[in-house]
């Protein structure tokens, strides 16, 4: 997976996440409270492990550019 594929996933995810967690809440339901959680986390966590620059593999952070701010190599 490229570089910003995974940062949309990370965003969708987060989004998605906080919408059902937040339903779950104000509703009282546990379970869709904790699956909403579950998907941030999630989100995180492709963020973290795929969010990486394809010529030198350091996390890219919070860069959104086209080119890597380590290697200055294009990112995709």
């Amino acid at each position: 997976m490229n570089a910003k594929k995974a940062n949309i996933i990370f965003w969708i995810m987060l989004i998605a996440g906080a919408l059902i967690s937040g339903i779950g809440s104000t509703e009282g339901i546990q379970w869709m409270a904790m699956m909403g959680i579950a998907l941030m986390m999630g989100g995180l966590l492709v963020k973290v492990l795929m969010y990486r620059c394809p010529h030198c593999g350091k996390y890219l952070d919070r860069s959104t550019g086209d080119f890597c701010p380590y290697c200055g190599k294009k990112i995709g």
